[in-house]
């Protein structure tokens, strides 16, 4: 074993570095260096028979026997030479084919017992070159011009006759012996290379195997994900619908209570209005994870005022902060200016920090701390809560995980909401990073380029102010409209003295349950409700009816939405009337481009009727005032 592996670390140092890099090349060099190694030695009794049986082995035995010690230069010139393997390989070829030729011409001639070592020149040439035509062609030829020689001699000729051919037995022994043993050497040395070849391509297979089944694997991992992210937005749709009416009653509910002083019942339909609030929020979040990991999450990009965003933040979070004793407090950067980014997603993620923040503080102090650094915004949440340590901060941002067991027993929560504002960030080109301690607080850090590469198609021309909203959205789209569309939206203001002079307003739904929830809600807020259920009915109550805008669902069998949306916009009568896309699902890009005003997330209520007429008349307000300036 010891000289085996000692043989071994030979071969490598004999082999060229350049060659040493593909196994096939490798593998020849080394039979070319064990051949060279002991090919003398095995061949060494036939010169010393051969100078002791001729009377006169001067000059012919010296040439066989320098010939045959010939052969170990080559391994020098291979290591002088490394670039030159080829050529000198085929040297060493022509070498053994004249030291066969030389003996067999001075001792014996065509009866000679040295020709049984020419089979050995294509066994060996091929073995140090390849199989290539160019060696083939040069192995073929030389054998064939040395074997025609010595036809030739014997037909024309005479061979030397130094020792008779009766007396050659011992030579013919000795060379059937050498042969043998050289033979069997390289076909050793062949075989093991062949089984580690053999050993290798098993290997390959395992490999190919596992890496069929690691893709079978992942091919259904991702099937089954899209089905999971598939399961996910039709429970999420499944459960927003029924969300619709428990949080839309308990809101009539309640403020009946209220104006009637109920007491008792106000508490009670308060915890039932921030339970639904509070499961239509864990509805939302699993709803956009599906989305992203589904890749199908859209930005909706715009330009934002950064001091408008902060003053929304401000007085939605300052409320959430306070229930836990906790004082806030706003740090602004000079000259935060706008940026270009999703406000819905970007307000979201913000959202989800100073809740987290006021979660896990107590009777301490928040802040939030927003300035431009370069071409990126900073926007910091600081908390003197409980900390996080290095451990569980590990895996803090992974879907449905918290800190750790007692954390989310004792504080509550899915683990959605870091993930899931992580996942936003990343999709708007940023991320969050984390600075925390345990026992000293923590603080998230949004880092958001200013200028996004996520730019819509139309971006709009200036930022909208949005009032602070929950999770649900309100989407108006600032389109100019001619001045009929103006004047309609004029009339929007509720009249609850006269019913006759109410807006109306059309609302197209299949549900009937919605419906009712919808009149109740418009007649509350100073509205006069169209409400059908069959939309193929939509276009013709349109054109009589001319309602002050149309609330029109998306999601309905046979005539959707969308077809009722086209229809109406294709009719010159109603093709001012602006119209809102009712939707569980947020698809604002796609009601824009269908022509749609805007979208209004379920569920439903009043607030975002008149947040959507308010915002609609502001930007139509503004299209007509520059277009009489202009």
């Amino acid at each position: 074993m010891a000289f085996l592996t000692f043989l071994q670390r030979v071969m490598n140092w004999f082999v060229p570095e350049h060659l040493s890099g593909d196994l096939h090349t490798r593998k020849r060099v080394q039979m070319f260096i064990i051949s060279h190694v002991f090919g003398p030695i095995i061949a060494t009794p036939i010169p010393v028979f051969l100078w002791f049986a001729d009377p006169q082995p001067w000059p012919q035995v010296t040439i066989l026997a320098a010939s045959i010690y010939g052969f170990w230069p080559f391994l020098a010139l291979v290591k002088l030479f490394p670039r030159a393997y080829t050529p000198l390989a085929m040297a060493s070829v022509l070498n053994l084919t004249f030291c066969i030729l030389w003996g067999t011409y001075n001792y014996g001639g065509t009866s000679s017992p040295f020709l049984v070592w020419l089979v050995l020149v294509p066994l060996l040439a091929f073995m140090y070159l390849g199989s290539t035509w160019t060696a083939r062609i040069f192995v073929f030829g030389q054998i064939i011009l040395g074997i025609a020689g010595l036809y030739g001699i014997y037909l024309y000729g005479n061979f030397p006759n130094h020792i008779p051919v009766e007396n050659m037995v011992v030579a013919g022994v000795l060379s059937a012996l050498g042969s043998n043993i050289y033979v069997f050497m390289m076909a050793a040395y062949y075989s093991s290379v062949v089984d580690s070849q053999s050993e290798l391509i098993k290997e390959i297979d395992r490999h190919q195997a596992t890496l069929k089944a690691l893709t079978r694997a992942k091919d259904e991992a991702e099937r089954a994900n899209r089905a999971k992210s598939e399961f996910l937005a039709k429970m999420s749709h499944e459960l927003r619908t029924p969300l619709n009416a428990v949080l839309g009653y308990s809101e009539l509910m309640l403020e009946d209570a209220e104006l009637e002083g109920r007491s008792e019942q106000i508490a009670d339909l308060q915890k039932i209005s921030a339970a639904g609030k509070h499961l239509l929020a864990m509805v939302n979040d699993i709803l956009d994870i599906s989305k992203i990991e589904a890749g199908k999450m859209v930005l909706h990009v715009e330009n934002v005022d950064l001091d408008q965003l902060i003053d929304d933040v401000e007085a939605t979070a300052r409320p959430l902060v306070a229930k836990n004793s906790n004082s806030f407090a706003v740090e602004r950067g000079h000259n935060l200016g706008t940026m270009r980014a999703d406000i819905t997603k970007l307000r979201q993620a913000i959202f989800n920090l100073l809740s987290n923040a006021a979660k896990f503080t107590h009777n301490g102090q928040i802040t939030l701390s927003v300035k431009r650094d370069g071409d990126w915004m900073e926007i910091a949440v600081r908390d003197t809560g409980i900390g996080i340590s290095p451990e569980q901060q590990k895996a803090l941002f992974t879907n449905f995980s918290q800190a750790n067991s007692k954390i989310a027993a004792v504080y509550g929560g899915t683990g959605l909401g870091l993930s899931l504002s992580q996942n936003l960030c990343r999709l708007m080109g940023g991320r969050i990073e984390l600075e925390s301690e345990l026992g000293k607080g923590s603080r998230f850090i949004i880092r958001l380029p200013a200028q996004s590469e996520h730019d819509p198609a139309e971006p709009l021309a200036s930022p909208l102010r949005l009032r602070p909203r929950q999770s649900t959205e309100v989407s108006i789209h600032a389109e100019d409209r001619p001045d009929t569309a103006e004047a309609t939206l004029a009339e929007a203001s509720p009249q609850p003295a006269d019913p006759d002079q109410r807006a109306r307003l059309l609302v197209v739904d299949d549900d009937r349950n919605f419906l009712e929830l919808a009149e109740r809600l418009f007649v509350r807020e100073g509205y006069t409700p169209i409400c059908t259920d069959a939309p193929q009915s939509a276009l013709q109550i349109a054109r009589t009816a001319k309602p002050t805008a149309i609330f029109l669902d998306i999601l309905m069998p046979g005539f959707d939405g969308w077809d009722v949306l086209a229809a109406l916009k294709a009719d010159p009568i109603t093709a001012d009337i602006p119209v809102f896309m009712i939707s569980i699902l947020s698809e604002r890009s796609k009601a824009l481009a269908a022509g749609a005003d805007g979208i209004v997330m379920k569920p439903f209520d009043g607030s975002k009727v008149k947040a959507a007429l308010a915002g609609l008349k502001a930007t139509r307000g503004r299209a007509r005032a520059k277009a009489a300036n202009g």
